[in-house]
């Protein structure tokens, strides 16, 4: 039984059932967790010759390039068996069924199809298809939401048979999405996170304290593998003519808590700058989720995103970067203009300038955030957001060097991050083999 520490200002007694409720809470899922490593074990003591079985669940596809560099190794090593099971990304919609499908096509199938990938559509026929019969020892998500998966391919389910591990989505640079993302719903039945730093390892040892001290679950700060996949996609060349290029992420909601976008904020002075420099190629890469939101909260009509669109693609200047992966428009580009974003420390690796839009969220920013803001230029009004970019559009990046120096300090050896979680998926199966 975990030790009670004693808070100031809270009864002993009040202490105490706290404890109790917090282990109480994850008991069920930590004994399936451990059950379902028991069976695996067995599994592997019975036929020593098979391979690991790895299954990535895909449906989020702008969050594959944190999964692609794990899945390349994996299948590389003839003592691995990989499996790509891709979920229609309009199931995102909490709205729709999680026990049904619609007749639309399965757009993320679709896409892995023509990128060459050998995959499996998840609905086939009216029915899901059963991970379950392909014996999966390991399963990687796209990303930490049961909300967002059919009821088949959530956590609780999937962790039955198997064990999940998972790399998240995106880098939090702030308290309140490392909060949000980890949540206790689908980490509760994870067997191994890959964390992005030690500060936030030290966050998900806290928070599921009850699974890592009973050796249960476990956390290696081994998850950069986004930034691993961006500087492996690196590429020198530009395929446009003009003198600079420019990203603009405007994140997804205004919402004090997680949200903090500066679209509307920055709009008009954005605007007027594609207006000034005809000789900047502007990437306006809104957040996936973003227009949707908008519409929902009724800060935009339908109406008024159509308008913004047709604004973009009526300008020489302007592209709406919608496209699901993005890696590759990092190298093309000089420099990027981001709210609040796991974008912020993917962009930074490159050691390509970045201006930061505070926000007036009321955001605790995570230790690592505030080592990338002292080598980047960050702004509080229009005033200031002007003056960065005529700084940069005349090259005048003063923080560059500084930069570069910090990018090892901050992340480390990034280029072993996939080499390590493979090490560690090797590890697990071979103490079950030696059992023999």
């Amino acid at each position: 039984m975990q030790q009670i520490k004693r808070i100031p200002g809270i009864s002993f007694v009040a202490q105490k059932a706290r404890l109790f409720l917090h282990n109480y809470k994850y008991r069920k899922p930590l004994l399936r967790i451990k059950k379902t490593k028991e069976m695996i074990i067995q599994r592997h003591i019975n036929s020593p010759e098979i391979p690991i079985v790895v299954a990535f669940i895909i449906q989020y596809i702008p969050s594959w390039n944190k999964l692609k560099p794990i899945y390349d190794r994996l299948t590389e090593d003839s003592g691995f068996r990989v499996i790509l099971l891709c979920v229609p990304s309009f199931f995102n919609e909490a709205r729709i069924d999680k026990t049904v499908c619609n007749t639309q096509e399965n757009d993320t199938f679709i896409y892995f199809k023509k990128q060459g990938y050998e995959c499996i559509d998840a609905f086939i026929d009216g029915k899901w298809f059963d991970l379950e019969s392909c014996q999966p020892d390991f399963v990687f998500h796209s990303r930490p939401y049961n909300h967002f998966m059919p009821m088949p391919y959530t956590s609780s389910e999937l962790s039955k048979y198997t064990l999940l591990c998972n790399v998240l989505y995106g880098a939090a640079i702030t308290s309140n999405g490392q909060d949000v993302t980890l949540n206790d719903d689908y980490f509760k039945d994870v067997f191994c996170y890959f964390a992005f730093d030690k500060f936030e390892m030290k966050f998900y040892q806290e928070r599921f304290r009850v699974g890592i001290k009973k050796g249960i679950q476990k956390c290696y700060n081994y998850g950069v593998t986004g930034l691993e996949q961006v500087l492996m996609a690196k590429s020198k060349r530009k395929n446009n003519k003009f003198k600079k290029t420019v990203i603009w992420t405007p994140r997804w909601s205004t919402d004090p808590h997680i949200g903090g976008s500066n679209f509307f904020r920055y709009r008009k002075t954005i605007e007027k700058l594609i207006d000034k420099y005809n000789d900047v190629l502007f990437i306006i890469r809104p957040h996936p989720l973003m227009f949707g939101n908008f519409i929902t909260t009724g800060e935009m009509t339908e109406q008024e995103v159509f308008g913004f669109k047709d604004y973009c693609n009526n300008k020489d200047n302007v592209v709406l970067d919608e496209k699901k992966e993005y890696v590759a428009t990092f190298w093309q580009s000089d420099f990027l203009i981001s709210d609040a974003s796991s974008i912020v420390p993917e962009y930074y690796v490159t050691n390509k300038p970045i201006i930061y839009c505070n926000s007036k969220a009321d955001f605790i920013y995570i230790d690592y955030a505030l080592e990338l803001f002292k080598h980047s230029y960050v702004v509080n009004d229009a005033e200031e957001l002007v003056k960065a970019f005529e700084l940069l559009y005349n090259d005048n990046d003063f923080k560059r060097v500084e930069r570069e120096k910090s990018i090892i300090d901050i992340f480390g050896n990034i280029e072993e991050s996939s080499k390590r979680i493979v090490s560690v998926l090797k590890t697990e199966v071979k103490q079950y083999k030696s059992k023999v």
